[in-house]
């Protein structure tokens, strides 16, 4: 089903961006669309790039603890339920446990308090394997 969006814009901006589109054979509602749909899609892409970032980030303090096996199991547990239940307790676990290890912690772990999805990857990355080459 089709909706309408309402924008607020100055009368003159309307009125020179219906010239401008009308001088390029183009329909003013059509290039808005056209530039919503371009937002959306690289909003899309930089989150798959974020979750990407993250899991990596996770299997690099997987292999600070030594490795899958030797990852605290207690973290681990806390994380999963941080990650249900209260994304800043995650992010601030996260950075504790950098903190104590003595780590510098990647920019990318602040994107895990921004959604359970994100938290999700950071800790996939933490007990997974190694990400594949292009992932």
């Amino acid at each position: 089903m089709d909706t309408n969006l309402q924008i607020r814009i100055s009368k003159d901006l309307k009125e020179s961006f219906q010239h401008a589109a009308k001088e390029n054979n183009k329909d003013a509602s059509s290039l808005v669309r056209d530039w919503i749909i371009q937002y959306v899609a690289e909003h899309e892409r930089a989150n798959e790039n974020t979750a990407v970032d993250l899991y990596r980030a996770g299997y690099e303090l997987q292999q600070e603890f030594g490795g899958r096996e030797k990852v605290n199991k207690e973290l681990v547990k806390q994380l999963q339920e941080f990650a249900l239940t209260n994304q800043k307790e995650f992010t601030h676990l996260i950075l504790s446990t950098y903190l104590d290890l003595d780590l510098t912690v990647p920019a990318i772990v602040s994107k895990t308090s921004n959604g359970y999805a994100f938290s999700q990857m950071f800790l996939l990355g933490l007990i997974g394997e190694k990400p594949k080459e292009g992932f």
